[in-house]
């Protein structure tokens, strides 16, 4: 009985094996043959599948990136867009294959060849089925935390790239003894004063400093003006009635403070910090000044240790600035969108520019309306947009008027006007620049091209150290 038992099992293993090992494969292979044409068929329907498919991925990455300019796209997306990419080129790549050795064999089809290739045609009909079905995701994107955002708590401001990494070698400069002076430099408007207030508030939370003083200077620096302002800050009345006095008063005052930050904003010329009474630090004692200018000679002639400057905003930030104050959520049309995106480039990433703008848009509902805007933007007409001069006390026109009418020599501003009539985004080559100057005798006091050629290159420097000229790559060229 047990024998039975054992060959009945052993009978079964066999036929089993048989099966899966002899009969199984003869199988796999006729269908891999014989169904050759219908696996070349299942082939092309699923090569029209991903093809639509990753049409729509497409099309749903550039509607998120649209209606988000800093949206980052899911790295799962990208993946899936690279294999689609691939398992089409790949399908490319079979059919050329059939193709070929259709052509080849003609009438007489060799089973071999059919064989493997069927072999790898539905291995690659299973591999795009699943790219097919995996296409349809829960979410695109997600919008990107711009650099050092964790820096900048106030609701007002959007941190920046350039204004991060300003803000970064401000706080480092204030940890180092032997730094007790550092200009933050850049162009009106571009967002010095925000920055240095941030910096103070963030002093404060750490208590790097016992007190945090902030100074507006501006244009008219009255040295006694500045003296009254920071007394204030330190409930100090002076007894004294002269500057020489107060400065004393000053001095003595703060020398037994032992961490003190007084930032001075907006300085447009050089000052004496003795004059003001302002002991620089010293072993522990004393003042660290952060200065903010728009001319490169006041750091300079202040002899800044560190000198940070701060750039405009990139394409993305100056967007994101833009449609946040201009109010432009996810239920504006597209057509708006594109329009309002070609206004804020107008601003050239300048924040004053872009804030100003946008607050006087926002209420523009229509795409004509947009238009109209960028249109006299391109026209050079910023005071006629919207409500502009509701804005007026902050708006970048007032930022530039006020650096060129700051402008001591009139020879700098008759440069300034002619590098004005280039057109926009243009590179201004010296050379021509000195032959119009020449031909206009806007320097009429010149005997010679030559000298004409020294006063235009003095004039582009000290326009360049007021953030007026922009430097081009080429170191003779400029842009207005």
């Amino acid at each position: 009985m047990a024998g039975e038992f054992c060959l009945a099992a052993a009978s079964n293993a066999v036929g089993t094996m048989m099966v899966n090992y002899l009969v199984n494969p003869i199988k796999q292979s006729i269908r891999y043959s014989f169904r050759f044409h219908k696996f070349v068929q299942e082939l092309h329907e699923q090569q029209k599948n991903l093809k639509r498919e990753q049409t729509r991925v497409k099309e749903d990455v550039k509607e998120a990136e649209l209606q988000i300019q800093t949206q980052v796209i899911e790295d799962y997306v990208d993946e899936w867009l690279t294999n689609a990419e691939n398992a089409l080129n790949d399908v490319q790549s079979l059919v050329h294959r059939v193709e070929e050795n259709k052509r080849c064999f003609g009438l007489c089809p060799t089973w071999c060849w059919r064989y493997r290739l069927s072999k790898e045609i539905e291995k690659k009909i299973v591999y795009i089925s699943k790219l097919v079905e995996d296409s349809h995701f829960k979410r695109i994107g997600h919008r990107a935390e711009l650099p050092g955002l964790e820096f900048f708590t106030s609701e007002h401001i959007l941190a920046s790239k350039s204004s991060t990494a300003a803000f970064n070698k401000i706080m480092e400069a204030l940890k180092d003894d032997k730094v007790n002076m550092i200009g933050v430099w850049g162009m009106g408007g571009v967002g010095k004063t925000t920055l240095v207030k941030e910096v103070g508030k963030k002093t404060k939370e750490l208590r790097c400093f016992h007190k945090v003083i902030e100074v507006v200077v501006s244009q008219t620096s009255i040295i006694e003006n500045i003296q009254y302002k920071i007394a204030d800050f330190l409930d100090l009345k002076f007894e004294k009635t002269t500057k020489e006095g107060k400065a004393e008063e000053l001095w003595l005052r703060l020398k037994k403070e032992e961490k003190v930050l007084i930032i001075l904003d907006d300085m447009w010329n050089e000052i004496q910090m003795n004059e003001i009474g302002l002991p620089l630090n010293e072993n522990g004692n004393g003042c660290k000044i952060i200065l903010t200018t728009r001319r490169m000679t006041v750091c300079e002639s202040m002899e800044c240790q560190v000198i940070v400057p701060v750039d405009v905003l990139d394409n993305d930030e100056a967007w994101t600035l833009f449609r946040m104050k201009a109010y432009l959520d996810e239920r504006v049309s597209r057509d708006i969108i594109e329009t309002a995106k070609e206004v804020a480039k107008e601003c050239k990433g300048l924040p004053v520019a872009i804030v100003t703008l946008a607050k006087a848009l926002k209420g523009t509902k229509t795409v004509k309306g947009w238009e109209v805007a960028r249109k006299k933007l391109e026209r050079s007409r910023l005071m006629e947009v919207g409500n502009i001069e509701e804005e007026e006390e902050k708006n970048a026109y007032l930022c530039v008027k006020m650096s060129y009418e700051y402008l001591k020599k009139e020879t700098t501003k008759r440069c300034f006007l002619l590098c004005a009539l280039y057109p926009e985004d243009h590179s201004i080559d010296v050379k021509h620049l000195v032959r119009y100057a020449w031909g206009l005798e806007l320097f009429d006091k010149a005997d010679s091209i030559e000298e004409v050629r020294i006063q235009v290159l003095e004039a582009i420097d000290y326009l360049k150290d007021s953030c007026l000229l922009l430097k081009d790559k080429d170191a003779e060229r400029y842009d207005p």
